[in-house]
């Protein structure tokens, strides 16, 4: 299942080459409809599909995932209605009243069965040895597709994450902040500094100073809701998008939280937050960003070790 999402395609546009796949399977086959499937925990996703026009179904419903159980084989299915596997399949017993069955399972470098390139038909058929490569030479293309659109997610990621903390880094927070402003105010946005953290690296060096930043990385991660995102900007300055308005008691938590873990370090290191509540949107994503950052040393310049947040209200008209 871990192999499985991290091509990121279970909800997900197909592939233009995967739709000629299934056109070219069911061509070469004289098999009516053609299907890529990945079959999930609980359910299988036609990832391309000819023929049909449903986008998944239940996993129980599933030829496939009786294909996956034997990845180094093909599953080859005369009549459905007489193989006690699938013989009480709802696609079998009702419409479109499912009979032959050719599946290929989909097997990436790892070895595991992701699912199945598959050809169908509602009459009785038989499937020769050369039907049977055929579909094989298919599935590789298959295979070599999710492979490269898995490298390019993998690449594209990298490219928004930072390396040392593992956080989103400035371009995919910026990116965030453009999708937030067009989708509406209501959102908040903290900033934040690590106070003392120069003289910790240069009392201690910049590997214990790494070790201060994935301690304030970890906070972050526990502060986040499933729809926040949390970054590092560059340095030791962190920023945490929040869908959400509420932003004053988690920034406290946060503040609070990476103090108690310096401490417990025995490093003399606080963080100072500045925060905006955007009910009223801001101009664009950099205009968000400084608005925060002006907060944030307005924290530093009163004293550091706190939070100073304000709301950004939408003006009304008389």
């Amino acid at each position: 299942m871990e192999a499985l999402r991290s091509y990121g395609l279970l909800d997900g546009a197909c592939d233009a080459v995967l739709d000629d796949v299934v056109q070219l399977a069911a061509r070469l086959t004289s098999m009516p409809m053609a299907l890529v499937t990945l079959v999930d925990s609980n359910r299988q996703v036609l990832l391309a599909k000819k023929g049909v026009d449903i986008a998944e179904t239940p996993r129980d419903a599933s030829v496939c995932a009786h294909a996956i159980l034997t990845p180094d084989q093909p599953m080859s299915v005369t009549d459905m209605s007489q193989d006690p596997r699938v013989s009480d399949n709802p696609y079998v017993t009702g419409p479109p009243h499912l009979r032959a069955y050719l599946g290929v399972p989909l097997v990436n470098s790892e070895g595991f069965a992701l699912g199945a390139l598959c050809v169908l038909d509602e009459v009785v058929r038989e499937h020769d040895a050369n039907m049977v490569a055929t579909m094989q030479s298919l599935a590789r293309t298959v295979v070599t597709t999710l492979e490269l659109r898995r490298v390019m997610r993998q690449v594209h990621n990298l490219a928004l994450t930072d390396a040392l903390t593992g956080l989103a880094n400035r371009p995919a927070l910026m990116d965030a902040l453009a999708r937030a402003i067009l989708q509406g105010p209501g959102f908040s946005l903290l900033c934040l500094d690590l106070d003392g953290f120069k003289g910790l690296n240069d009392s201690q060096g910049h590997a214990v100073g790494d070790m201060a930043l994935t301690e304030v990385a970890q906070e972050l991660r526990l502060a986040c809701g499933p729809t926040d995102l949390a970054a590092r900007l560059g340095g030791d300055e962190f920023a945490l998008l929040l869908a959400s308005g509420e932003a004053d008691a988690l920034a406290e938590r946060i503040r609070s939280g990476i103090g108690r873990r310096m401490a417990a370090q025995g490093w003399a290191v606080t963080a100072s937050i500045g925060g905006v509540t955007f009910n009223m949107p801001p101009e664009d994503a950099a205009a968000a960003l400084a608005q925060a950052d002006a907060l944030l040393y307005e924290a530093k310049r009163g004293g550091r070790n706190r939070a100073v947040l304000r709301v950004s209200e939408r003006v009304s008209l008389p």
